[in-house]
């Protein structure tokens, strides 16, 4: 008959791998993408990906602030900076397969998004029960999503901020700083007025001014009230926009943007990082 599993060995082993990825994977993967070393968007992606990926099977009693910084940090810095695909994918059979990962991240996006949310709630728990670890883990967000420091270089010149979830049932995981106006943090900007339209009350929820926001529902990153996306494929491909992509963005598959005005006939993003806007 078959052998049963000897749980000593396996959490034995368990705790063997754990310690390796800790002293060793993690340090490595961080030292790969600090800003000042690498500035190569593809391979931040890849290497975002496998720090996320190690925290797969992680239970909330073995988080920590480590692990929640990563875990946060790296989502976000995904939905940023790589386009992930709704198509099926397999390069040789024309149908799915999941052996056959999108090779741009080296990993199946099903697993990245499982990864994330399962760990939702355990973010969401860990902020609410030790909340000076989640401040700090919301600025190493910052500094990741805005390439301005690694995510444990923290600016000691800097006042520290106190995050909190914006205090509306509908808002539940939309985390701002306590440097935000006091009617957005606590929600009340979404109270209808009295005699207020429907088309009045939207225009006003949807408009109100954000100075930074870190949205852990959605992994979404909000700057002056502008999120962070990648710039559309179609500008990414244009003839106008080609020079500019080849000699000062290094021929990049994609970059970030944060929308800064659209009109009925001009649309105008600012391109993170760099010093190019595009129009």
């Amino acid at each position: 008959g078959l052998e049963t599993m000897d749980n000593i060995k396996v959490e034995v082993a368990l705790k063997k791998i754990r310690g390796m990825l800790d002293a060793q994977a993690i340090p490595t993967l961080e030292y790969w993408i600090e800003p000042s070393r690498n500035k190569d968007v593809r391979v931040a992606c890849i290497t975002h990906a496998h720090l996320l990926y190690i925290f797969k099977n992680y239970d909330y009693d073995d988080l920590d602030y480590r692990a929640i910084s990563i875990i946060m940090s790296s989502q976000v810095f995904l939905t940023i900076n790589h386009r992930f695909s709704t198509k099926i994918y397999d390069d040789l059979q024309d149908r799915a397969s999941p052996t056959q990962p999108p090779p741009s991240i080296q990993l199946a996006q099903s697993e990245v998004f499982d990864v994330i949310q399962t760990h939702r709630y355990n973010v969401l728990r860990f902020i609410r029960e030790r909340p000076k670890e989640g401040d700090m883990a919301m600025e190493a967000v910052v500094r990741i999503a805005t390439g301005t420091g690694t995510r444990e270089q923290a600016d000691q010149e800097l006042k520290e901020r106190h995050w909190q979830s914006i205090g509306h049932k509908t808002c539940y995981g939309r985390f701002v700083p306590d440097t935000e106006d006091e009617n957005l943090r606590d929600g009340s900007y979404r109270k209808p007025k009295p005699g207020q339209t429907y088309e009045q009350w939207m225009l006003q929820v949807t408009t109100k001014a954000v100075g930074i926001e870190v949205n852990i529902q959605l992994s979404d990153f909000t700057l002056q009230n502008h999120k962070m996306a990648l710039l559309d494929q179609q500008v990414m491909e244009d003839r106008d926009f080609s020079e500019t992509r080849i000699q000062a963005l290094r021929n990049a598959s994609d970059v970030a943007c944060a929308e800064v005005m659209h009109t009925t006939n001009r649309y105008w993003w600012r391109l993170v990082g760099r010093r190019y806007d595009v129009l």
